[in-house]
């Protein structure tokens, strides 16, 4: 981490008051909603007594409580006729909340939506099959495939489900024993990928009060036993009783309206029968009223701001046409709050209270129904606000103020090390040699005085190097006389008679001069090498044409080994020297037959990519030594076990590494995948 963001990380501590004043702030939000919960408990809980006081209202018939739950069904009110065409595109528009039916393996079978407007009953029923099977005519049953089956109070009612037209419900007539017509069922089939639709509609009179639902799916189109059904008839056969608001009960529901609280009354299954008012400020407010400070710009992130302050970010939407099961399937006083739907900046709390009959304590008391009380928190929300504001504006300035000042200090800081870095790091080149005079800053602290130690480090560093790059030629120069005598004697000792003793050591001298001799050539090679890599001419080649007349060569001179040579087709232009090329792939093809076993493989390989060419040379032998992947390019660097009879000096990779950075290339050398060879590769840029 850079000095720069420690510190601003340390900075970030400065936050700590800001912190404190929201956690402050979400205590006082909670103290506050807490008690408007506690409103919107008693409100709730009036209401609850003044319906269990009178049952009728929301319980006009008794015997509903007795029936097993699941059998009621929900009618909605509807503002208009939906068009029978069987594809429900009006019933989508409304959003309407669908009765899910599940099949005996628990999966979802089917969906059923009712509604009414007028005296009429409209019905939507959608059902997920794969592989219909539609009523055959000539069966001569009344349905031999999939059937649709209405109950209601008197009849029950078969639909023989068909691909696409009209619908035929047909009813039996006890006196006459005979299938008979229902004209008054009018309705629509239609099929699609996942199954079929109906869409019906008959009298609200033909229901009795009553209506129940199932769905029969076979296999075939032969009136087999249903492979599969789901139904919302109760084991007593009894169909359950239609549901619909109820306009006694919205009347006296409106006694209690207020502005801005919503009222909902549900019954025992969470059907509502009544409602009145909007939860939110916002569903009041005038369209004229265009200066709403949700219009104003910036609001979001304003409200963002403080759902963050707050903690109120994750709050469950709430729904548009019933409440969760939360708050309508229990017997307990129930609290949860929302957030209002489409804005989500603005809370809303609801409160569910049951409406339980007064009975004794011995029987339980019957479930009626549940009161649910819904308003926004806007009120509260914008005091909280008004305090979060004054709060961040006060904290917000001394922080800013703070983390700039640290910011820009720290920004200086990180330049001054960063330049001294980037001249650290660029003031040798990869030959040794010192690149221009290093900065000498003149601001006088600990920065600029390591600054000014690294150039006298440097300025010393060059000298020395000088140094080192003159011995080599000095040696060179000086050593050849006195080797020219030495090898003079020899020879002229080697011409005379000599007993075998002295010859045998002649000879060995005459071997050592032979190296001493060939360590000055190579030296004073790679002193005028260097310089003449330099001034030498580029031209544009074929890589791959210059690949295969060396490989060819290669394993001309190299007889004991196998040279492999991977290369794409077709030529690759280059523009280099095609010669210094030559010289490299040498150095590293020599390297590798110094270390590969006799008869083993040499592998060269040419790949490419968008903006380079990667040459490898790999081939069987001991891996390098640890820290040697750079050190190998070095002068007179060398990993050789020979006992120093060969006369290498570490030039060769060295030259190598020369070659390579005329040609702006990379060259580097790692062990193979299981230390069984190395690999030199030479990265070129196209």
């Amino acid at each position: 981490m850079n000095l720069r963001r420690q510190l601003v990380l340390l900075s970030l501590f400065t936050l700590a008051l800001p912190w404190a004043g929201c956690q402050y702030l979400r205590q006082v939000d909670k103290a506050l909603a807490q008690g408007q919960m506690q409103t919107l408990e008693a409100t709730s809980s009036a209401i609850a007594a003044r319906l269990a006081s009178a049952p009728q209202l929301i319980a006009p018939d008794p015997t509903r409580s007795g029936r097993p739950p699941g059998a009621q069904l929900y009618l909605n009110p509807l503002p208009q006729a939906p068009r029978l065409d069987g594809y429900g595109e009006e019933w989508r528009l409304q959003q309407l909340s669908p009765r899910q039916l599940t099949g005996e393996d628990g999966d979802p079978f089917a969906q059923i939506t009712l509604g009414r407007h007028g005296t009429q009953v409209f019905l939507l029923l959608t059902v997920k099959d794969r592989s219909p099977s539609y009523h055959d005519p000539r069966s001569g049953m009344v349905s031999s495939g999939d059937t649709v089956e209405l109950f209601t109070a008197n009849h029950r009612y078969t639909l023989p489900v068909a691909s696409q037209g009209p619908t035929y419900a047909m009813w039996h007539n006890a006196r006459s024993g005979k299938y008979e017509r229902e004209l008054r069922l009018r309705g629509r089939w239609t099929s699609s990928p996942q199954g079929y639709q109906l869409e019906l509609k008959f009298p609200l009179a033909l229901t009795g009060g009553e209506l129940a639902v199932r769905i029969l799916d076979r296999e075939d189109s032969r009136g087999g036993k249903p492979a599969r059904a789901t139904s919302t008839l109760p084991a007593d056969g009894r169909p359950g009783a239609l549901i619909e608001p109820m306009p006694t009960l919205q009347q006296e529901l409106e006694h209690f309206a207020r502005p801005h609280l919503r009222l909902t009354v549900v019954d025992q299954e969470g059907f509502v029968l009544a409602h009145s008012g909007h939860s939110s400020e916002a569903g009041t407010a005038s369209e004229e009223d265009t200066d709403s400070p949700q219009d104003t710009p910036g609001h979001w992130l304003k409200a963002w701001l403080y759902r963050q302050i707050l903690g109120t970010n994750n709050l469950p939407p709430l729904p548009e046409d019933r409440y969760p099961d939360s708050l309508t399937m229990n017997r307990k006083t129930a609290g949860k709050w929302f957030s209002a739907a489409g804005t989500g900046d603005e809370r809303i709390g609801a409160v569910s209270v049951p409406v339980i009959t007064r009975a004794d304590d011995i029987i339980e008391r019957p479930l009626l129904g549940r009161v649910i009380a819904a308003q926004s928190a806007s009120a509260v929300q914008s005091l909280t606000e008004s305090a979060a504001r004054r709060l961040w504006l006060t904290t917000a300035g001394a922080t800013g103020l703070v983390l700039l000042l640290l910011l820009g200090y720290a920004s200086w800081l990180s330049w001054r090390i960063r330049t001294l870095h980037r001249a650290a790091r660029n003031a040798v080149d990869a030959s040794g040699r010192l690149r221009g005079d290093f900065p000498r800053p003149l601001v006088k602290d600990e920065l600029g005085a390591l600054n000014r130690a690294f150039a006298s480090l440097l300025a010393e560093l060059d000298h020395y190097h000088q140094y080192l790059r003159s011995l080599a030629s000095k040696l060179s120069h000086e050593l050849r006389t006195p080797l020219a005598v030495v090898r003079s004697s020899l020879d002229n000792l080697n011409a005379g008679e000599l007993d075998p003793d002295s010859r045998r050591y002649a000879e060995r001298a005459a071997d050592g001069s032979a190296r001493l001799s060939s360590i000055l050539n190579a030296l004073s090679a790679a002193t005028h090498l260097e310089a003449s890599i330099s001034q030498a001419d580029k031209e544009e080649f074929d890589l791959v044409d210059l690949l295969q007349v060396l490989a060819q060569c290669y394993a001309d001179a190299h007889p004991a080994h196998k040279i492999q040579l991977h290369s794409p087709e077709g030529p690759k232009p280059y523009y280099g020297a095609p010669e210094l090329l030559a010289q490299l792939l040498d150095k590293l093809v020599d390297n590798a037959v110094s270390f590969a076993p006799a008869g083993s493989e040499i592998t060269i390989g040419l790949t490419e990519t968008a903006h380079t060419f990667e040459v490898a040379v790999s081939n069987i032998g001991p891996p390098l030594p640890p820290g040697f992947g750079q050190k190998l390019f070095d002068s007179l660097v060398s990993v050789r076990d020979d006992g120093g009879k060969a006369g290498h000096l570490g030039l060769g990779l060295h030259i190598a590494r020369l070659i390579a950075d005329f040609h702006q290339g990379r060259l580097e050398a790692r062990n193979q995948e299981g230390g069984q060879g190395v690999t030199f590769g030479l990265t070129l840029p196209r």
